[in-house]
């Protein structure tokens, strides 16, 4: 992190100020190893690898870190209060599958390369501007928080609009996008954080965006006020997530992902492997989008991957987030809604663009 973010960030236990202690300096203002701490309630949140790690133990705990520099691991942050034992259970599974996800994919959207299993840089840029409704000149020079980063595709491609991009995921994931963005050239500003309490000031970003992610906080509608107080007057707000089908597929998906959610690694692997083959068949013989109302499937395998590994996905309709946007004083600018009923529809997604305006 550079020294200059502890500005706009808070304690996500209190939301006080933080005081900095630097261990190891990079270059130009650099931190690559240090602490935080609380001006309130005096927790300390590690920064290793140059990322702060503002999640409990649960998320992140190196002991290493806390033999090297004799801090006390009873001052780390073990848990949120108040917040529901499920939420902790989801985000503790989170942590393993989509951590090991965006280590297994950390190359997704960084190379040259499109294939059933990998796509192309230019593909994210493109998905980027489609998925959030941003344009170039909604982020240009603007601060902005890629909410939930996953290998940091997205951030790049905030970056290659002109954005000033902070990354912030709730996974070990925050490495993998550091090590693409410094890779990439960019000046990478990386936090691991929980969406649900995030570790910035209230009204500091000029936009905010979040491509795929409140689906799977156990919390989407929280989440999605949550990024909106992170957002300052007349900022923009993105939220890109799944959209509510028919209630056929609904049905069995959730019957499937009772199954999927009991997998390991390997088994999801394996699993994602026969979907995807039963997916190219149907592809062969022309009966993708007859299957498709009734199950959910992709042709890319890695889109198979990331739906089944997921612990939780919630599924939420155009009047839902129209409502949340509205109570967080936000009205909406843009939106891809297409009219259709949860009845006529097969997996879709929902991108909802809000400018702040109380």
């Amino acid at each position: 992190m550079h020294i200059d973010i502890i500005t706009i960030m808070r304690c996500p236990a209190c939301k006080a100020t933080l005081s900095l202690t630097v261990y190891a300096a990079g270059n130009n203002g650099e931190v690559r190893e240090g602490l935080l701490t609380c001006t309130s309630c005096s927790t300390v949140y590690p920064i290793t690898d140059h990322i702060p790690r503002m999640v409990p133990t649960t998320l992140f705990y190196d002991p290493d870190f806390l033999a090297r520099h004799s801090v006390d691991p009873s001052r780390l942050l073990h848990g949120w209060d108040g917040q529901l034992a499920d939420i902790s259970e989801i985000q503790k599974h989170t942590e393993e599958n989509f951590g090991h996800e965006w280590q297994h994919y950390a190359n997704l959207g960084w190379t040259s390369e499109t294939t059933q299993d990998t796509s192309a840089m230019e593909e994210s840029i493109q998905w980027f501007h489609e998925k959030s409704l941003l344009t170039t000149e909604d982020v240009a020079g603007r601060l902005t928080l890629d909410a939930g980063c996953g290998n940091g595709r997205f951030s790049r491609a905030a970056f290659a609009a002109g954005a000033l991009v902070v990354s912030m995921d709730l996974t070990c994931a925050a490495g993998v996008a550091r090590a693409n963005l410094v890779r990439d050239g960019r000046n990478a500003q990386v936090i691991q954080g929980d969406i649900l309490h995030a570790p910035f000031k209230s009204n500091t970003f000029d936009v905010v965006f979040s491509i795929g992610v409140i689906q799977h906080t156990g919390a989407p509608l929280k989440a999605t006020a949550n990024l909106a107080a992170l957002t300052r007057q007349n900022g923009l707000l993105s939220i890109r997530t799944y959209r509510r089908a028919n209630s056929r597929l609904e049905e069995n998906d959730a019957a499937i992902r009772a199954v999927t959610t009991t997998f390991n690694m390997a088994e999801l692997h394996e699993f994602a492997d026969i979907m995807h083959k039963l997916t190219d068949f149907l592809c062969r013989k022309g009966l993708y989008w007859q299957v498709a109302r009734h199950i959910v499937i992709f042709p890319k395998r890695y889109d198979i991957f990331d739906w089944y590994a997921a612990p939780v996905a919630a599924k939420l309709t155009y009047e839902e987030m129209r409502d949340t946007f509205s109570a967080a004083g936000m009205a909406v600018l843009r939106d891809a809604d297409d009219g259709t009923s949860c009845e006529e529809r097969c997996f879709s997604a929902i991108s909802i663009l809000g400018e702040k305006r109380s």
